[in-house]
């Protein structure tokens, strides 16, 4: 049995404490959530999208990847490592080494990313899985799209 290492914040669904189901809100991601469609959650800080969605994942028991963006996802590098990592956390049975971006790939992005999701994240990447992402700060000039 693998020893993974203590939780980061980066890629840990906080758990929400001491908050009421918001039954209209979790209604309308029912919905989105059916038809399959991404479901963007933005607003001002404070005003609780993280609670939401962690209150939802929770209360439907929905396995989830989370990845807090920051605007420590400048460099490519280390949003790929985080991302495997969190995948690595979702399936610690995983016997395939994470792919790490290195200066060689960096001319084939788009490919290295088809691979990596491929390898590192297959089962979260087929539909009915639900892949959460928060922000806090995002890059100023981010060196990739999605």
């Amino acid at each position: 049995m693998a020893i993974l290492p203590p939780p980061l914040a980066k890629v840990t669904r906080p758990v929400p404490g001491g908050c009421l189901p918001r039954a209209r809100l979790f209604r309308l991601v029912d919905r989105t959530f059916k038809k399959g469609s991404l479901l963007w959650v933005c607003g001002p800080p404070g005003c609780g999208k993280t609670t939401l969605v962690s209150s939802y994942l929770e209360a439907r028991n929905i396995p989830a990847l989370w990845y807090r963006v920051d605007e420590g996802d400048d460099d490519l590098a280390s949003f790929f490592y985080y991302l495997g990592v969190t995948g690595k956390r979702a399936a610690p049975r995983m016997r395939k080494p994470l792919s790490l971006l290195t200066p060689e790939y960096l001319g084939g992005i788009q490919q290295f990313t088809r691979v990596f999701l491929k390898t590192s994240l297959p089962d979260f990447l087929r539909p009915g899985r639900w892949s959460s992402t928060t922000t806090r700060r995002s890059p100023r000039n981010p060196p990739f799209t999605m």
